[in-house]
């Protein structure tokens, strides 16, 4: 499962009205390890709850997963199925970023911070096993599946994050096992201020997300089911096709009354030839 990872800056937090931390704050867990989910309002909101998208379907903290103690949502064994797509709701349908957690039962997690980093920021990658996470050991560490960095210590830190920094990051220490995949997604200034630009558009309200919904996640439009005409559309076709169909029965009506008087004319002018030449033969018997 790909895991968008990284840190919120203070500039983000402003932007949205609450955002999700995970405690601790990583986006991998062991199975039966136990986390904490909570809702950080930054404005006067109240009522925000964990929902999250797994396995099992769409629901929140409370209902079919997690306990709710005071403010947090609480995981107390964590399992496969736990793996899936979380955010923070109102009771309105406001919104927070989406994170992606996974929970596996490899013997070997890479611990990441969980949120998308800035660029110019710090990350630190560190590689750990269930049966000893103090101990740090010997890793490899690799990007998008490619050999990436070898650490005694166990972890690697890149300095100043870029965009060339974003990809898909997993560990592996030897006779121990190898972690799963987490994504790494680097913002740019840029793309930051055009994040917020459109998250104050939506606390405007423009389009608020519905019940159930995932936040940040974009759909591609079904093609294959064309929108059905509307009452007008066809009342304009037919007004605009009503005098050519007119005209075409128009002219077929003309066209079989001039056919029809000709071939009157032409029975009545052969009986008066006929009459002519009975006359002659009369005539002529005479």
């Amino acid at each position: 499962m790909h895991c968008q990872i990284g840190r919120l800056t203070s500039q983000t937090l402003k932007t949205l009205a609450a955002s999700l931390t995970v405690s601790p704050n990583r986006s991998q867990f062991f199975k039966y390890e136990s986390l904490s989910l909570s809702c950080e309002e930054n404005r006067n909101s109240s009522g925000w709850r964990v929902r999250a998208k797994t396995v099992r379907g769409v629901s929140e903290c409370g209902l079919d997963w997690g306990s709710i103690q005071a403010s947090s949502c609480i995981i107390t064994e964590a399992y496969q199925w736990n793996s899936g797509v979380y955010w923070c709701e109102s009771p309105s349908g406001e919104t927070s970023s989406a994170v992606n957690i996974t929970v596996t039962d490899n013997n070997v997690i890479l611990e990441s911070p969980l949120h998308p980093v800035m660029e110019g920021e710090s990350v630190t990658l560190r590689c750990t096993t269930q049966s000893n996470s103090s101990s740090l050991q010997a890793s490899s560490f690799m990007k998008d599946r490619s050999r990436f960095h070898e650490a005694i210590t166990g972890q690697i830190t890149i300095p100043a994050a870029s965009k060339s920094d974003e990809g898909l990051y997993m560990c592996v220490i030897t006779d121990v096992g190898a972690s799963t995949e987490s994504w790494l997604s680097v913002r740019g200034v840029t793309e930051q201020k055009t994040r917020a630009t459109e998250q104050a558009k939506e606390e405007e309200g423009a389009g608020q997300p519905t019940e159930g919904s995932i936040p940040n996640v974009t759909e591609a439009p079904d093609v294959s089911a064309a929108p059905p005409l509307s009452v007008f559309r066809v009342m304009c076709h037919l007004a605009t096709g009503a005098p050519y169909l007119l005209s075409t029965i128009l002219l077929g009506l003309i066209y079989r009354d001039t056919n029809k008087g000709v071939g009157v004319c032409a029975s009545a002018a052969q009986a008066a030839q006929e009459t002519t030449n009975n006359d002659d033969v009369l005539m002529e018997e005479i």
